[in-house]
């Protein structure tokens, strides 16, 4: 009996330690969540490839984020390619987002979170840092997501453009010990004009109930666009539409491309929901001359390589969360679109 109960002991431990291995084999398996491609000069059959991946980390009990690099070469057939180079993969598990400038591809972008209440814009030169900018007073948590999160350089190489929680509204101001004297602004009475905090009295929008966008996005704090004058460092988060959150921003080359997802007074799901009411829209870099080009149930927009047009995915309103898309140009000269 006992020789039999220890068989049985040894035969558990080995199927719960094969399980576990499993397990952690397939689903700690990396996902590739971002990947910039790119033709190296003069040479058309060799592809440079950042990319990022997503790991469980079992040990740390935590999802990873790992850059990475491989270099392709094309064979003379163009069907097939061949890993040429592969470099060490780097954790990025503070980064949201990177991009290399349009115009200068040894210039890169980086949307960087150091802590809960600390983030920084920085700018890359050479694989050297050549500016770090203090973001974390001009606006909340970045959207490092695929609904709302994009990072966009400005035609020019001169600004860039991404998402962030918009900033809170001021708390009150402490009441100054001598208010007659002190030169502080003082509350007085109160009325429905006051905008800002001032001494005493917290700024009233923000005891307004403004829900979140649910799923992914519990308990944080509607996106904003923001650009960034990457020469000065001065950030600008503009003013969204009445009753529309902005998000995935492109630049043409006078204004900002992003979509609109557009709420009454509730906001419903929309990460698994493709369906829910979008529009494609426009608007000067300063926030201004806000234009809806599209609308419907459309996301993602991209601006083609000749800056003349627009592709968007559109999926129809209503029915199945995640059905069947379509994909749309957008001619900005005729303001026409087209099912490709």
């Amino acid at each position: 009996g006992s020789s039999n109960s220890s068989g049985n002991s040894k035969a558990s431990v080995d199927f719960a330690r094969f399980a576990r291995e499993t397990f952690e084999k397939t689903y700690g398996a990396p996902t590739y969540v971002a990947a910039e491609a790119r033709r190296s000069q003069g040479q058309d059959k060799v592809i440079s490839i950042e990319y990022t991946t997503s790991q469980r980390d079992f040990a740390r009990d935590s999802k990873r984020k790992v850059a990475g690099h491989m270099v392709l070469g094309i064979d003379d057939d163009s069907t097939t390619a061949t890993v040429l180079a592969k470099g060490v993969p780097a954790d990025a598990g503070s980064v949201s987002m990177s991009l290399r400038s349009p115009v200068d591809s040894s210039v890169v972008a980086v949307l960087r979170t150091a802590s809960k209440t600390e983030r920084f814009v920085e700018i890359w030169h050479d694989g050297a840092l050549a500016k770090s900018i203090d973001v974390s007073s001009v606006h909340g948590e970045f959207y490092g997501d695929s609904t709302f999160g994009k990072l966009a350089w400005s035609v020019n190489g001169k600004s860039i453009v991404y998402a962030a929680e918009k900033p809170e509204y001021d708390k009150a101001r402490p009441e100054p010990a001598t208010p007659d004297n002190s030169g502080e602004e003082i509350a007085g009475d109160i009325t429905d004009d006051i905008i800002g905090g001032v001494a005493g009295i917290a700024d009233p929008r923000r005891y307004e109930v403004e829900s979140d966008w649910g799923e992914t996005f519990d308990g944080k704090r509607p996106p904003a666009l923001v650009v960034l004058d990457v020469s000065s460092g001065a950030a600008r988060v503009l003013a969204a539409p009445d009753g529309v959150s902005p998000g995935q921003a492109q630049c043409l080359e006078e204004c900002i491309v992003f979509t609109g997802y557009k709420y009454a007074v509730r906001k419903h799901g929309i990460v698994y929901c493709q369906n829910r009411p979008t529009g494609i829209y426009t608007c000067d870099f300063d926030g201004g001359n806000v234009k809806c080009l599209h609308s419907g149930s459309v996301r993602s927009p991209r601006v083609t390589p000749s800056g003349k047009g627009l592709v968007f995915l559109s999926t129809t309103p209503g029915g199945p969360h995640a059905s069947t898309s379509e994909l749309i140009y957008y001619d900005l000269a005729d303001e026409s679109a087209t099912i490709l």
